[in-house]
């Protein structure tokens, strides 16, 4: 990472520059924030192992909780797995993003038409899938796919943070609903969308910005660290029983009067 010298002033006032205890500082301040970067990513990679298994825990497995549980197990295969082969057999680094992107939007809308109610808008998302997989196939074929699918990426950002926050208002304004904390399908929501709007601008950016030494820095960490938020939440959505959603739902009776 290229610093400064007016920065590296200000960081180590007490040190010379061309001393060499500002050399050692400099040497494993570049190491340690390399090292973090790392640890970061492993985390983030692997803490989707944490949610999978607690959804082999559970005894009833949802449709819409099973396409989360699919996502989850593809982005595990893609960073370990997938994304290395591509990388070799296509010399494309970001071939792999951009399928990835696809699958996710894929899986993520699918979820969202089964949690949300209203017909009009499962009928929405239908088309939504459509068009996006055409626009997305096409960004991949047609435009520089050596380069971070930002606007297929931000695209998918704003659509699936759209029908999250639909999905909330929806169960704000249903009768039914007592405790929404209490389900898994709120916890899933609230993963989605923290982590689609902490990330948004992160990928809007880096397209242009990807080969840039601090943005790609600031860009795994930013990344790495609102992966493992997801990954917890989606956790507490699994360790949710579903006999307990039942419970936490009221249902409207006429009064005995």
């Amino acid at each position: 990472m290229k610093v400064g010298s007016s920065q590296l002033k200000g960081r180590f006032n007490n040190i010379e520059l061309n001393s060499p205890n500002f050399l050692i500082v400099s040497i494993f301040e570049r190491t340690n924030s390399g090292v973090i970067e790392t640890i970061l990513q492993y985390i983030g990679v692997f803490s989707a192992l944490l949610p999978i298994g607690l959804f082999f825990s559970r005894k009833k497995k949802e449709i819409g909780l099973s396409y989360i549980f699919t996502c989850l197990c593809y982005s595990i295969v893609a960073d370990l797995f997938i994304s290395q082969i591509l990388s070799k057999l296509s010399d494309n680094e970001f071939l792999s993003f951009r399928i990835y992107t696809i699958i996710e939007f894929i899986l993520i809308s699918l979820f969202l038409k089964t949690v949300i109610n209203n017909p009009f808008i499962k009928k929405v998302i239908n088309y939504l899938i459509i068009a996006f997989l055409i626009y997305a196939l096409f960004d991949l074929f047609y435009s520089k796919s050596e380069s971070f699918d930002s606007i297929p990426t931000g695209v998918s950002c704003i659509i699936i943070l759209a029908f999250s926050i639909y999905y909330l208002y929806e169960q704000i304004n249903s009768p039914n609903n007592l405790f929404l904390y209490s389900t898994s399908h709120f916890w899933i929501i609230v993963a989605l969308i923290i982590y689609f709007s902490g990330t948004f601008f992160v990928y809007i950016y880096t397209q242009n910005n990807y080969n840039d030494p601090s943005f790609k820095s600031s860009f795994t960490i930013i990344n790495a660290s609102f992966v493992i938020i997801k990954n917890l939440l989606f956790s507490i959505a699994f360790i949710i029983k579903p006999g307990k959603e039942e419970k936490n739902r009221l249902t409207t009776r006429k009064p005995a009067f």
